[in-house]
């Protein structure tokens, strides 16, 4: 076997072990509650060409034979993880090893309607898009390694998030299995507009009657002018220049243009892609992003990439409101920034017909930007970045970084969920952490347009800001309750941003899971404790926390590629849980890697 034959099949094997984790994370066709744990029978070890592992589940109920799948302990939200995508499976006196993602997806298919049968087939292909996609960015990564060593180096701010950013980008989702597949990018596209090929391109522009277009500013001065794109200046006095992303471009036609709209004959405005692929950097003004809509789907196969009009003005008032909550609490004040995401754009209310420029904050020319994403992802020289940061600005001290970094997202997110009612789906793109010389930790926020608010509490905490209410577009934002608010912060700020990190960085060996666990459970129960000193309300968050046996794990695959929202009873695909992680909160919790 050639070595890249070898490659490709170590893609797919951890592409398939990543999915086969995921089915059982998310207990998937009931293969937790419907099968049993237990030694392999002698039998069948004859026909398992490696060691036999102690632990095996029994699933008999799919209607396809007894397929045994070995698996261990260890994962922090599941109570059983595969080794490898092998497994075998038993029909009448027939045995046989089984391997690969595209053969599970078929047992888990098993009997299933119509509809379930055509998702579970597009999942499959988005698994080899996600193989193919892997090889590709994995290629990239040897490609970009000279410049990928010196990015803490880079003089401008900008220009070292734009760097880190990259780096991010060829790490993994750490939950969702096939993250790495961008559905609707072929290679040409991949190469040409993804972060990981660091590619430099210019944006297309649509002139737009103003009649259809709202704009919530006015456009910042980088826009071009009407003759830069090629059209007569004198279009100025009827319509806008709206930009549109190079691939969205040739679609626009399919989409549906509205009438008066003209096609600018030249492209202008230089612009590098960021992690989220969608959103761009301004190269001649790297605090600019623009963020943009794609015909991608990513994280599921129902999460296409284009922009909600509404999220124009929701994320601008989150943004106004968490900064005006800055300004009046001082245990927020000090811990946080926002981006400014004022200026945005939409014509004729269309999803492909939109954007969002974010504008950093001034006074950050000497601070290390830094996505909770980056955290976790491998430097050329082998080492986490986690670890050159806390080297370059912690003294190398990682576990005094690791409390410090605690106490910053709990604070946080623990006072805006239990005083303001307000949980942030901040996730590991939108978290971005500021290093700084001789300065605390601190976050800098943005892309806040789909967080959760409970009126009823905000009201309680800010009665003069309660007119802002009527503001909001999107009513999946409202909610009546703590639960809504608890989900968002297990499964965004702990799972995502606390426990993600922390796993990566016991695997390096940088730490031991006992010791980063313990400093997690002391300092949440330190925040909350020093919550209750002041006099807030924390019965709710220690129920949820740390007297429920089970914690809420969001059901990605389920809701957003695998079943139709009327079988999974789905509202909001990307807020769908399932309560199967075992607490490992509690003391009495083992760390998940033991």
């Amino acid at each position: 076997m050639n070595p890249h034959e070898l490659d490709h099949d170590q893609d797919r094997a951890v592409i398939g072990q990543r999915i086969l984790d995921c089915c059982l994370r998310e207990d998937i066709r009931g293969l937790l509650g419907l099968t049993r744990a237990c030694e392999l029978p002698v039998e069948l070890t004859a026909h398992w060409p490696d060691s036999v592992e102690p632990t095996w589940l029994c699933i008999d109920h799919l209607g396809c034979g007894e397929l045994w799948l070995p698996v261990r302990r260890g994962a922090p939200l599941q109570e059983w993880s595969a080794i490898g995508d092998r497994w075998l499976r038993r029909q009448g006196d027939s045995v046989s090893l089984e391997q690969g993602y595209r053969r599970w997806l078929e047992h888990l298919a098993t009997d299933l309607d119509a509809e379930s049968l055509a998702l579970f087939a597009d999942y499959a292909e988005e698994a080899d898009c996600a193989v193919e996609h892997r090889r590709l960015c994995r290629e990239a990564y040897a490609a970009q390694a000279d410049d990928l060593s010196e990015l803490l180096a880079e003089a401008d701010w900008g220009r070292r998030l734009l760097g880190i950013d990259r780096l991010a980008s060829y790490h993994d989702h750490p939950f969702y299995p096939t993250a790495r597949a961008k559905s609707g990018f072929d290679a040409a596209a991949l190469q040409a507009y993804a972060p990981e090929f660091a590619p430099r391109f210019r944006l297309n522009w649509l002139a737009v009657p103003k009649t259809i277009f709202e704009q919530t500013s006015a456009p910042p001065a980088l826009w071009p002018s009407f003759a830069a794109v090629g059209l007569d200046p004198a279009l100025a006095a009827s319509h806008a220049l709206l930009p549109v992303h190079p691939l969205t471009w040739p679609e626009l036609d399919a989409h549906g243009l509205p009438p008066g709209c003209l096609r600018a004959p030249r492209s202008a405005l230089e612009v590098e892609p960021t992690l989220s692929v969608r959103t761009v950097l301004c190269v001649e003004a790297p605090c600019c992003h623009i963020k943009l809509p794609l015909s991608v789907r990513t994280l599921g196969a129902r999460n296409l990439r284009l922009i909600k009009p509404s999220t124009l003005y929701d994320g601008h008032w989150f943004q106004t409101v968490l900064q005006e909550l800055a300004e009046r609490d001082d245990r927020l004040g000090a811990r946080y920034l926002h981006v400014d995401e004022l200026h945005g754009g939409h014509a004729a209310g269309e999803r492909h017909l939109a954007y969002i420029l974010r504008r950093y904050p001034d006074g950050l020319g000497q601070a290390t930007l830094v996505p909770v994403a980056a955290l976790a992802s491998r430097l050329p020289d082998g080492r986490l970045l986690v670890e050159a940061l806390v080297q370059r600005f912690h003294s190398g001290d990682l576990l005094a970084w690791w409390q410090e970094y605690l106490d910053l997202l709990l604070a946080v997110h623990l006072r805006l969920w239990l005083v303001y009612g307000i949980a942030l789906e901040a996730n590991q793109q939108n978290a971005v952490l500021l290093f700084e010389d001789g300065r605390p930790l601190r976050l800098l926020m943005k892309d806040n347009d789909a967080a959760r608010l409970w009126p009823a509490r905000f009201a309680a905490a800010c009665p003069d800001l309660v007119p802002r209410l009527a503001e909001l577009r999107d009513e999946r934002i409202r909610v009546d309750g703590a639960r809504p608010l608890a989900e968002m912060f297990c499964t965004i700020t702990l799972q995502l941003n606390l426990i993600a990190p922390l796993e990566a960085i016991a695997e390096s060996g940088l730490a031991s899971h006992e010791a980063l666990y313990a400093c997690l459970r002391e300092r949440l129960r330190a925040c909350l404790e020093a919550l209750a000193l002041a006099g807030v309300a924390v019965d709710e968050a220690r129920h949820f926390l740390l007297d429920s046996p089970r914690l809420p794990v969001k059901y990605l695959l389920s809701a957003g590629s695998l079943f139709s929202k009327a079988r999974s009873g789905a509202a909001d695909i990307n807020k769908f849980y399932g309560y199967s992680a075992a607490n490992f909160l509690q003391d009495a919790a083992p760390c998940p890697a033991n």
